[in-house]
């Protein structure tokens, strides 16, 4: 058993808070970029990624140990997303806010590189969705078929998302000159 099947069993049997703490560790970093690029907004992404961790503690019952434990957490993460959405009814607004937040990928991200900022704005343009998809599949490495799992999407669906958010992304920053060769 590996160290993460271990943790999640002793927290399982004993619940285990410094176990589970450990599996936090091991998952936040991702499941917190993850949620920034969705919602574009530091602070949210923080609270959404704490109520991700929160349910999948009480539900951790719930994972049968089948499929990857950071794709169980992804659709934690991506179902705390839509009840946010569907609770404030903001998704334009969070994404004008983005926009204007240019400090986020200044300030936040001194380190990252000229393309990696292009980028990152160029996926603020795409609709939720396609920047779910193009995000896991891109960013984290889920196979289509995992993508359409934690989004509860058809297989279908997550293929044409990101095949049409990866057009948008290159006609984005052909016109911004954010892409030196748009081949």
């Amino acid at each position: 058993m590996n160290e993460e099947g271990s943790l999640i069993l002793r927290t399982l049997t004993h619940r285990d808070n410094d176990a589970f703490s450990a599996l936090v560790r091991m998952h936040q970093n991702k499941i917190r970029a993850y949620l920034v690029r969705l919602c574009r907004n530091y602070d949210l992404a923080d609270d959404l990624a704490q109520e991700t961790f929160i349910t999948a503690f009480r539900k951790l019952e719930t994972f049968k140990g089948a499929g990857n434990f950071s794709g169980w957490l992804f659709k934690i993460a991506h179902n705390s997303f839509l009840q946010h959405l569907r609770k404030t009814k903001r998704r334009i607004e969070i994404t004008e806010q983005f926009t204007d937040q240019q400090e986020i990928l200044t300030e936040k991200y001194e380190a990252i590189s000229t393309e990696q900022i292009d980028i990152e704005k160029a996926l603020t343009q795409l609709n939720p969705d396609e920047t779910a998809t193009i995000t896991l599949s891109h960013s984290f490495g889920f196979s289509h078929q995992e993508v359409s799992d934690i989004l509860n999407m058809p297989l279908g669906s997550v293929k044409s998302n990101i095949s049409r958010g990866k057009t948008k992304l290159k006609e984005i920053l052909t016109k911004t000159g954010g892409l030196e060769k748009a081949s």
